[in-house]
């Protein structure tokens, strides 16, 4: 077999591996959502202990990103995965047979901490098999496991919660990652591992041993985090905000019914899906492998989709659909980006490549803790309409952030701008 087409074959089955390993993480994180009213039946929990879960899961979660990114380059990305993996999967098993509400809390505290860094570790493994010219197309590609397991993990949580009850909603997706985990530690190889090259790689993969440990002051201090981890938080912030909270907008804003709010607020994630598919296939093709400013000019037509949805809100719900998959197509496209292939070329210069992917995730987590508070304030504080204005001034800053960026980027040497290559 040739080189090449040996090549080819690794590179698909690593990108199916790594695919599937981590949109696996969102079979985990679905099911707490779901059995909630069970929850709160079984374990006598008022309102608020109920959302202290979600914060249990969720501040472990982007505290080990944020400070911790270092152990992830010193273990490698094929230990960092596949271990966070297993134990993810070990301690939200374990929650089917907890009795009380403190241990659940201690089990999902472990299960987010454990996945902090199979982001960054997934982001870290799939450049190093693929060139640089087809580095955000592959990225783009692979983030739409978020949003297919995400659909899975419920779909999948509803059908066990309802046939079973609330405890085997966490086990067969435990048994599933569980196995993954072991896939990734199996196989989630280098190429060279393998015997391998792949050509087209302007910044070759650091090994695992000369990496460098990085605290989190001296990831910062790298030229573009700041403003592209700003960007993150704002772009999360907006994203799992819509996700959260568009329905019951709807339903108290615009009067909709609580089905077809329901049924609406998915236009949203509809288009997240579309976006994080053909944004890659944009930077490369067309864009010249310009990543920063295609973030940039996304993030802004997101800002200006959501501001459209808000002036022109009487106009009924079909143009709420359109404006609503505009705004998810061009907010969760830079997602992936940044936190992706945009974070892996900074790490790489730096032989630190899962700590910078893992404060710059950290960074789109922290909004994701803080955005239940902030609605909830703005809501209680100016009326439910107020919501709205504020995701487009969110989505406008982070635009801002990004735009500075890409000029910090062109001033610079030109880390992130790939080469416009063949692709491998």
């Amino acid at each position: 077999m040739e080189a090449a087409q040996r090549l080819r074959i690794w590179q698909g089955v690593m990108f199916v591996i790594l695919w599937s390993a981590y949109g696996s993480t969102y079979l985990l994180r679905k099911p707490l959502g779901v059995v909630k009213a069970d929850l709160q039946k079984a374990l006598e929990v008022n309102t608020l202990g109920l959302g202290l879960l979600d914060a249990a899961l969720l501040l472990p979660y982007a505290g080990v990103s944020l400070m911790l990114g270092s152990v992830g380059d010193h273990l490698g990305p094929r230990v960092t995965l596949g271990g966070g993996l297993v134990i993810a999967s070990v301690a939200t098993a374990s929650i089917s047979m907890c009795e009380s509400y403190p241990s659940i809390l201690v089990l999902l505290a472990v299960s987010g901490a454990s996945q902090a860094l199979c982001w960054p570790a997934s982001c870290t493994m799939l450049a190093r098999w693929f060139s640089d010219a087809a580095r955000n197309t592959v990225f783009g590609v692979f983030g739409t496991c978020c949003f297919v397991f995400g659909m899975a993990g419920t779909t999948l949580a509803v059908f066990l919660q309802g046939n079973y009850g609330w405890r085997v909603a966490f086990l067969p997706p435990s048994i599933c990652v569980a196995v993954l985990g072991m896939l990734v530690l199996q196989f989630g190889r280098d190429p060279g591992e393998w015997s391998l090259i792949v050509p087209g790689r302007a910044t070759a993969p650091v090994g695992t041993g000369s990496e460098v440990s990085l605290s989190i002051l001296s990831v910062w201090r790298l030229s573009l985090v700041p403003e592209v981890s700003l960007a993150m938080f704002c772009v999360k912030s907006v994203r799992y905000a819509l996700m959260f909270w568009l329905p019951l907008y709807l339903l108290l804003s615009l009067d909709y019914s609580q089905a077809s709010a329901g049924l609406v607020s998915t236009a949203f994630e509809v288009g997240g899906t579309l976006g994080s598919a053909l944004v890659g296939v944009v930077v490369d093709r067309w864009m010249g492998g310009r990543a920063i400013l295609t973030s940039a000019l996304a993030i802004s037509a997101s800002a200006l989709s959501l501001l459209a949805f808000v002036m022109l809100a009487p106009w009924g719900p079909v143009f709420h659909v359109i404006f609503l998959v505009l705004a998810g197509a061009f907010n969760c496209g830079p997602d992936i980006l940044l936190a992706g292939s945009v974070a892996a070329d900074i790490g790489e210069q730096v032989g630190g490549a899962t700590a910078v992917t893992g404060v710059i995730n950290g960074m789109g987590s922290l909004g994701t803790v803080l955005e239940g508070p902030l609605v909830s304030l703005v809501a209680a504080t100016l009326g439910w309409k107020a919501m709205m204005p504020l995701m487009v001034i969110l989505s406008a800053l982070g635009a801002f952030v990004t735009f500075r960026a890409n000029v910090i980027h062109m001033r610079s040497l030109g880390w992130v701008k790939v080469p416009s290559t063949e692709v491998a």
